[in-house]
């Protein structure tokens, strides 16, 4: 057996080397007299492989002997176009398990399918061919399975047994004549949960036609099997008890309309060679809760996802480059993080969003469609990048939560019914240049009030019907947080907001208060970082109280603030750079802290130079006050009381005594906006009562 194999590999290598051959793809071919094309070598990867019924145009009428002598094939389907097999095509194929033969085939060569130990089944897809010797599956125990309606089949096959394949197959179904491939057109079952096979009639199932389940009512679970790449357009198109579809890894397409009016389908994960999302595959699915997309896909059409009320949450891939025209209409989104690859957000497309609270428009998005984001009812703010240069008619058209707008520099004009009916506007922040405007823009938003960013041209006292009033602060805004780069305020107090256009202010800027007259600065929760020289050169700055928030304090971050006695700390002692308070001269600074907060020692600020510690300020426990002082303080309305001063959020127990030994407690206080007031209505019913203060 050995010197038999020996010789056949000899001939095999002689063969090659005699021929004239062409390479193409995982094949090597010659070329016939009569135009058709014979493979005489296999140099693929192995694995499954389904010949090519074609190659350049001209058929493939025969596996050449010793085709495939010896490769790592799997899986193998011979087309209808093939009429002969050469002796030892699939000599020694040991991981070779199932064969399909189309239906052309008349001649199977010696030793064809010899010494495949792995060989299960032969499925022959036509009549009986003729064997070129005894030997065509010498060495395994293959069964032969044949179709029903051809010829001279009998109980064996070259010493095989022989079975007729008959299994019921509940599908309307076409042979693609190029590629051998099945695609299912319709379904003929009753069954409401059902699986699409991999193969019919020993071909592979590779598609889903157009219409081919639409509007079947009994429908209510699909499984695809491996193998299918494509979905037709209205494939399960109103299929309105389908709950669950088991979409095939293999799928790479599916088209519009695909699952439109599945009004019952609920979860849906999306392959990852899908790339591109068609027009209205989900549209209306009103129960659809959850869609998982891939990584890498590009576009998502229009419609995609119009009315799928009860889809909450939703995460666009950053891949995206293309949202069509209405793809979110009157989806149940709350929040949108527009990806950056996106230049343009079509016309509705998350019009009528019914639960959309927050919008994320990254830098780059230069155009928004009319009516894009109208009748998004909860929508309560919005920043628009500087890069956008139009803003179509209506966008936010009645948006009756819409509190505040940045508008970026790159908007010249504003056109009409854009912010028509929304009551709740407050505050409309320009970034740039007084646009043009048309009327009605504003029609129905009695309440707001436009700012201007200082430096900028065009403004009077109105805009648009409304007050215009320039900010007192330059700022800008990136990542969907706010930066404060400089105060243009008057000299005085000063309590930065905690937002500006409905996006919290994170950082001071470096400088950003540097030589200006502020005497009194309130930092909120928000801020974060607070940057190089941020409040330095500010001589009658007094009093600063600074979030809890706050991480990080730039180097000389009060530098020279030569008034500055009391910085008050709500939160945790956070990192510094050298020299935060150095060239302060007041013998009286203090820094204050809360009770419960950590980090904080008897100094905080100083910096080491020749081993010696400098421009150390001392700590001390912040604590509430009373305020003995303003007009509170003493007898009002029958009733003693006083205001509290202390850090907003905390709890102060006021306490009182008859003899300074025994205290009970009297009222406990939320302190908001810095303090509170306590008043005691039965000061009366003591000849004398003492007070004081304690944490709960």
């Amino acid at each position: 057996m050995k010197a038999k194999r020996n010789l056949i590999q000899i001939c095999l290598l002689c063969a090659l080397m005699l021929s004239a051959v062409v390479q193409a793809q995982d094949y090597i071919y010659t070329t016939n007299s009569d135009g058709t094309l014979t493979i005489t070598g296999y140099i693929g990867s192995g694995g499954a492989v389904f010949i090519p019924g074609t190659i350049n145009d001209l058929p493939v009428t025969s596996i050449g002997d010793w085709a495939f002598y010896s490769t790592d094939v799997t899986n193998v389907t011979i087309p209808d176009s093939v009429t002969k097999i050469g002796d030892g095509a699939f000599f020694d194929c040991e991981s070779l398990t199932v064969v399909t033969i189309g239906n052309s085939v008349t001649d199977i060569g010696d030793w064809a399918f010899a010494f495949c130990s792995s060989l299960t089944s032969v499925n022959f897809r036509g009549d009986t061919p003729s064997l070129g010797g005894a030997d065509v599956f010498y060495g395994n125990v293959a069964t032969v399975y044949y179709l029903p309606g051809f010829t001279n089949w009998g109980p064996t096959f070259d010493g095989h047994p022989a079975v007729l394949w008959n299994p019921p197959v509940p599908f309307n179904f076409t042979v693609n004549i190029n590629n051998d491939t099945i695609t299912i057109t319709g379904y003929t079952g009753s069954d409401g949960e059902v699986t699409i096979p991999g193969m019919i009639d020993f071909l592979p199932v590779t598609s889903i036609g157009d219409n081919a389940f639409n509007f079947n009512s009994s429908l209510t679970e699909v499984t695809m099997s491996n193998g299918i790449s494509s979905i037709g357009s209205a494939a399960f198109l109103y299929c309105n008890q389908l709950t669950n579809i088991s979409i095939s890894d293999s799928v790479t397409n599916i088209g519009s309309g695909a699952f439109q009016w599945c009004k019952a389908l609920t979860d849906v994960t999306i392959p990852n060679g899908v790339t591109t999302f068609a027009d209205s595959v989900f549209y209306d699915c009103i129960s659809l809760t959850n869609i998982t997309f891939p990584p890498n896909i590009t576009s998502i059409g229009e419609d995609a996802f119009w009315g799928c009320g009860n889809l909450t949450s939703f995460v666009i891939p950053d891949s995206v480059t293309n949202i069509g025209d209405g793809a979110f209409s009157g989806a149940g989104l709350t929040s949108v993080i527009i990806p950056t690859g996106i230049t343009s957000i079509g016309y509705i497309t998350f019009s009528s969003c019914g639960n959309l609270t927050n919008v994320v428009i990254p830098d780059g998005v230069t155009n928004i469609t009319r009516w894009a984001f109208s009748y998004c009812p909860s929508l309560s703010s919005i920043t628009i990048p500087d890069s956008v240069t139009s803003i179509g008619y209506g966008v936010f058209y009645d948006c009756t939560s819409l509190t505040e707008v940045i508008i970026g520099s790159g908007i010249t004009s504003i056109l009409q019914e854009i912010f028509v009916n929304c009551p709740s506007l407050i505050g409309v922040y320009f970034m740039g240049n007084a646009p043009t405007i048309d009327s009605l823009v504003f029609t129905g938003d009695t309440n707001a009030t436009i700012y201007y960013s200082p430096g900028t041209t065009g403004w009077g006292a109105t805009f648009g019907g409304l007050p215009a009033v320039m900010l007192p602060f330059d700022f800008t805004f990136s990542g969907g947080t706010v930066t404060i780069t400089a105060y243009t305020g008057a000299d005085g107090s000063v309590i930065i907001p905690d937002k500006i256009g409905g996006l919290p202010v994170t950082t001071i800027g470096d400088s950003a208060f540097y030589f200006t007259g502020v005497t009194s600065v309130t930092i909120p929760d928000s801020v974060t970082d607070i940057g190089i020289y941020a409040f330095s050169r500010c001589d009658g700055l007094t009093n600063v109280t600074i979030g809890n928030g706050v991480t990080n304090l730039g180097m000389y971050a009060f530098w020279g603030d030569v008034s500055l006695s009391n910085v008050y700390f709500r939160g945790n002692a956070p990192s510094y750079g050298p020299n935060v308070f150095v060239g302060n001269h007041s013998v009286t600074t203090y820094i204050y802290y809360l009770p419960g907060t950590t980090g904080w020692g008897e100094t905080f600020g100083g910096w080491i130079f020749g081993g010696t510690v400098l421009d150390a300020v001392p700590t001390a426990l912040w604590l509430p006050q009373i305020q003995t002082s303003d007009a509170n303080f003493g007898v009002q309305t029958y009733q003693f009381g006083f205001n509290i001063s202390w850090a907003s959020g905390q709890t102060v127990v006021v306490e009182a005594s008859t003899n300074l030994v025994v205290w009970q407690p009297v009222q406990t206080n939320m302190i908001t906006t810095g303090s509170a007031y306590f008043s005691d209505p039965q000061w009366t019913n003591y000849p004398g009562r003492f007070y004081r203060l304690r944490s709960p």
